[in-house]
C-alpha cells in the first residue's frame, strides 16, 4: 500500500446505491496524495499535451444478503508526474492507471478473511529495466494481499497477513539513503526490479473504548530478476534492507498505542 496505492485523493465522488447490496461510485479528484490542481508546465514531454492532472476514481461494491461477504472493484486513471526526470531536471508526464478488487468474507463469528489484489501502470515512466513485451519506457506493478482476522476474545484479536508485491520495472520501490549507508561506495537509490514478499503476525488488544494496543512481528524479503542482477545489481549498497543496504531480507518488531479521543 505503501508503493503500489495512493493514501489519499482529492475531489469530488459521487455514490448511488441502485439496491441496498449494490454500490456504484464516481468522481473526479486532482491525482494521487495530491492538493495542488495542475502539472508543471516545464514538461520533459510537452507533446503529452496536457497540465491537468484531473483523474476518474470509480468503484462498484456488491454485498451479500447476510452481509456476510463483500466484493468491490476500483479503478483510477489520470495523467500524473511519472517521477522520471530529463537531464535538464523537467519531469516526465504520463497517465498513471491502477485498478483494485478486493473481498472480504466473515467466515464465522469469529474468523474473517480478506484479499485484495492491485494492478498498476504508468506511461512515461522512463524504466531503468524493462521486460520483453512491454512498451518501452512505461511501468507496471501488480501484487496480491491475503489477511485473516481471528477474535480471540472480546477484546483480544489476532491478524495474519501475507503479501506479495511485484515490481515489475523497478519504478515504485526505491531505497533512500539512510542510517550509515552514504559510506558505503556506490550506494543504490535507484529501484529494485523483482517481488517482494511480507509475512506479518499481530494482535489487537482493546482496553476499554478508547485505547488499542497493537504489538507485530514482521519478516519481508526480496528476490531480484535476473535481469536486475544483469546490471550489476545484487552487491552490498544495491539490497532494500539492512543498515548499509546489504540484504534481501529483514525481520523486526513492533508495537502502536492508538488512543481515541
Amino acid at each position: 500500500m505503501q508503493y503500489g496505492e495512493p493514501f489519499t485523493h482529492t475531489g469530488v465522488l459521487v455514490t448511488w446505491n441502485p439496491n441496498a447490496r449494490m454500490s456504484i461510485i464516481g468522481g473526479v479528484t486532482n491525482g494521487w496524495d495530491n492538493w495542488d490542481v495542475g502539472l508543471p508546465k516545464n514538461q520533459a514531454n510537452p507533446r503529452s499535451g496536457s497540465t491537468s492532472n484531473a483523474a476518474f476514481l470509480g468503484a462498484v461494491k456488491f454485498s451479500s444478503c447476510d452481509g456476510t461477504q463483500a466484493l468491490s472493484l476500483a479503478n483510477t486513471t489520470g495523467n500524473q508526474e511519472s517521477g522520471a526526470s530529463n537531464a535538464s531536471g523537467q519531469d516526465f508526464i504520463g497517465t498513471r492507471s491502477i485498478t483494485s478488487l478486493v473481498y472480504s468474507n466473515e467466515v464465522s463469528d469469529k474468523l474473517t478473511y480478506v484479499f485484495q489484489g492491485v494492478f498498476g501502470y504508468q506511461a512515461n515512466a522512463n524504466s531503468p529495466y524493462e521486460t520483453r513485451g512491454q512498451r518501452s519506457g512505461d511501468a507496471y506493478w501488480y501484487g496480491v494481499s491475503q489477511y485473516l482476522f481471528y477474535s480471540i476474545t472480546d477484546s483480544i484479536s489476532g491478524g495474519l497477513r501475507f503479501e506479495w508485491f511485484r515490481d515489475n520495472n523497478g519504478t515504485r520501490v526505491v531505497s533512500g539513503i539512510r542510517d550509515g549507508a552514504p559510506a558505503v561506495s556506490g550506494i543504490q537509490t535507484t529501484g529494485f526490479a523483482g517481488n517482494f514478499w511480507e509475512m506479518t503476525w499481530g494482535l489487537n488488544w482493546r482496553i476499554g473504548n478508547n485505547i488499542m494496543i497493537r504489538p507485530e512481528l514482521r519478516y519481508d524479503w526480496f528476490s531480484g530478476d535476473d535481469g536486475w542482477f544483469a546490471q550489476g545489481n545484487g552487491l552490498p549498497g544495491t539490497l532494500p534492507y539492512g543498515k548499509h543496504l546489504e540484504r534481501d531480507n529483514q525481520f523486526y518488531g513492533g508495537c502502536d498505542i492508538i488512543w481515541r479521543f
